[in-house]
């Protein structure tokens, strides 16, 4: 059973994976998930970014993210909770706007020793409530606990990352991170560099610069075409829109061009790689 993705009507879930369903499989997730690694290592991708995790490596995911396990060890394995949408949102009710976005841009994060004990205690006092199900305030429960969770993830990670970036050029992170949001909101109507630049009032190739200092390798133009081509795969194995109706909400000229276009980049038709899948 898809213990993330499904339709059922529950509002979280709590149990051990090793995330096999998403090999080599990008998913938009529909549920937010927190994972904790307890064994083995993996490399993942949270849109276009790639991350390691190995033991006690913390993954916080949040609804319409994509995600994609690239690969793992035979070991990996780890404790999840998954959470829905709507609970997401009662989670991040009264916070600053800005949680959301640290966490989309901070996904991962190694857990110190000292502050496992304590996420695997939340864990364990979730997976009690998951399966105390004629307890009363079951929902409750598990949103408060939730909620606890992400307060302390923020509150034990900001400062991390704040005194990692003090390091680096801000203005280049910030910079990126608008590129790749923006990206995210215009990827099916714009795939030229120039619109991203002018959106952030720099030139095409300031922000070829920018990216490549962040990625050390992408130009601007590969992370616009990564970005597409990993909504494609995601409509191709999650949807049953024809590939002419894929190309149509894409804005790609008709079905030839976008074949085309994926085949560039991945070595396989469109119509291949969804049979393959």
């Amino acid at each position: 059973m898809d213990v993330f993705l499904d339709d059922s009507q529950e509002a979280f879930r709590v149990g051990e994976s090793d995330l096999g369903m998403f090999l080599n499989r990008p998913f938009r997730l529909r549920w937010g998930l927190v994972f904790l690694c307890l064994g083995g290592r993996a490399m993942v991708s949270v849109g276009v970014m790639s991350y390691g995790v190995k033991l006690h490596t913390k993954v916080t995911l949040l609804p319409g993210m994509i995600f994609t396990l690239q690969e793992a060890s035979d070991d990996f394995r780890g404790i999840f909770v998954a959470f829905s949408h709507q609970l997401t949102d009662e989670i991040h009710f009264g916070l600053e706007p800005s949680f959301s976005r640290f966490l989309r841009d901070n996904p991962t994060f190694d857990m110190p020793d000292d502050k496992v004990k304590i996420l695997s205690g939340t864990f364990m006092l979730l997976n009690a409530m998951y399966q105390d199900r004629e307890n009363c305030f079951r929902y409750e429960t598990a949103r408060n606990l939730l909620q606890c969770i992400f307060w302390n993830t923020y509150n034990k990670t900001h400062r991390h990352f704040e005194h990692m970036n003090s390091h680096a050029t801000q203005h280049y992170v910030e910079m990126f991170r608008r590129f790749l949001s923006l990206v995210h909101i215009h990827s099916r109507e714009q795939r030229e560099v120039a619109f991203y630049a002018d959106k952030l009032c720099i030139s095409p190739r300031y922000l070829s610069f920018i990216t490549k200092q962040i990625t050390q390798t992408k130009s601007a133009k590969d992370m616009i075409n990564e970005h597409i081509i990993l909504d494609i795969k995601v409509l191709l194995q999650s949807t049953r829109l024809s590939i002419q109706e894929i190309a149509h909400l894409l804005n790609f000229p008709d079905q030839s061009y976008l074949g085309r276009y994926f085949k560039r980049y991945t070595g396989k038709s469109p119509s291949g790689y969804r049979g393959r899948m």
